[in-house]
């Protein structure tokens, strides 16, 4: 929900008010609202409180942000952090039951708490979340409860051609309240997906000579590889809200329920990929939130005639009139795990292509070492080679792939390499082999 509630607060902060406003004089850049998100379930577990801060429209760039993440060498792919989340730390926070009993949390990394212990929600018990920031600002929410029970009943894949004509997979979701409390579901998910690096070779350079030693020529040469990286896991959470409201039907049940789709040229399904689907049953002011919240979340123009103004939460001030953004619920919830192969539903067809297509894995290049005796001949000045491998090497923008034809031609080197994208599958994601994975 994080994703959201920063375009909200983008919103928040941009379209206040209802009259039109001279955008450079009329909004104060310097004020930030605090961002709380908060889920209360019924599985037995360290409940989880995150909190943040809008960034205020001083810091410019989040209006320009790209937030299409591009390779950037020797830095892992999923570790990137938007620059403009500010995290609220040092807060107390504290969820309070309607009995007296308060179960107390604290902070594990910037601004994300935990409750000491692991509870659950329990049916018809009514809940509030309490905060005091560092600064001694003091917020609570409403009393929240929840009735009924939430069930998915079956998780499922399907190839299918979708509205847009796009081949792919559709992930679906049959879910149902066996006691007929509630008509209203949400859903998130988590994918995880196994990459293979297409270029992997188990060898890698190491440098002996980097041309610096003064009557020496450079040199490497090749060793095993130190740790995997032929095969990577990445989890990825989602980012969307999902709804679905059965209030029409006789009974609380959804059928084929559309959770996911996934293009058959995603290459999150190349290989092998799992989704964690979680449906939440919910009150009746919680569906009423996050449909709003989907509502400005999708907004094309936040300078629209429509100007919708502050989405106000069930969370509000006690020591003062400041807005905060964000929903303490508390829900009954469900989840079911599926796993597929690529080959399941593609049979005999070509992969998606490799991540970030600009880094062509065909593409195969032999830079020279700056070794006379190994490397092919120069080009006459004022032509000259690109780059020599030593400092590629350095800059652990490249891996081994082979050695190269004798002689190596012109601006050619002893080795063929390929983009360190196409043969270290730690740029995507982790070596480690996630707990639930199953082959």
């Amino acid at each position: 929900m994080n994703r959201y509630l920063l375009k909200i607060s983008i919103l928040v902060l941009l379209i206040g008010c209802i009259e039109p406003f001279d955008f450079t004089t009329e909004i104060e850049t310097t004020d930030t609202l605090l961002v709380a998100e908060a889920t209360l379930t019924n599985e037995v577990k360290k409940q989880k409180v995150k909190l943040s801060r809008t960034i205020s429209l001083s810091q410019d760039s989040i209006i320009n942000f790209d937030p299409e993440v591009r390779f950037v060498p020797s830095v892992r792919f999923d570790s990137i952090e938007p620059s403009f989340v500010e995290y609220e730390s040092g807060a107390m926070v504290e969820i309070a039951e309607n009995s007296g009993m308060v179960h107390t949390f604290s902070e594990i990394t910037p601004g994300v708490y935990l409750s000491d212990s692991e509870f659950a929600a329990v049916e018809n018990i009514g809940y509030s979340l309490n905060i005091i920031t560092s600064n001694g600002e003091i917020y609570e929410s409403k009393e929240m409860s929840f009735s009924g029970q939430s069930r998915i009943d079956e998780l499922y894949a399907e190839r299918i051609i979708n509205d847009f004509g796009e081949d792919g997979i559709a992930i679906y979701a049959d879910s149902s309240d066996p006691t007929n409390q509630s008509n209203n579901f949400r859903y998130t998910y988590e994918e995880a997906y196994k990459i293979i690096a297409p270029k992997w070779t188990p060898f890698e350079f190491e440098i002996l000579n980097d041309g610096n030693v003064p009557l020496e020529v450079p040199a490497v040469r090749l060793v095993p590889r130190a740790k995997e990286e032929q095969v990577c896991y990445n989890t990825v959470a989602s980012s969307e809200i999902q709804l679905k409201n059965t209030v029409n039907l006789e009974i609380s049940s959804s059928q084929r329920n559309i959770v996911r789709f996934i293009n058959r040229n995603n290459p999150i399904m190349s290989h092998r990929y799992s989704i964690l689907v979680k449906q939440y049953l919910e009150s009746q002011e919680a569906y009423d939130y996050y449909e709003s919240l989907n509502s400005f979340a999708s907004s094309e123009n936040v300078f629209s005639q429509v100007q919708p103004g502050f989405l106000e939460g069930n969370i509000r001030s006690v020591s003062g009139d400041s807005n905060v953004l964000g929903f303490f619920d508390v829900v009954a919830v469900d989840q079911k795990r599926l796993f597929f192969n690529y080959v399941d539903y593609f049979p005999g067809e070509d992969l998606p292509p490799y991540f970030q297509e600009e880094f062509n894995c065909d593409r195969i290049f032999s830079p020279q070492l700056g070794d006379p005796e190994r490397d092919g001949p120069s080009p006459p000045p004022p032509l000259h080679c690109p780059e020599k491998l030593i400092p590629q090497i350095q800059r652990e923008s490249i891996e081994y792939f082979g050695d190269n034809s004798i002689p190596p031609e012109i601006c050619e080197g002893p080795y063929l390499v390929t983009a360190r994208i196409c043969g270290d599958c730690t740029i995507f994601g982790s070596n480690v082999v996630p707990d639930f994975w199953e082959e």
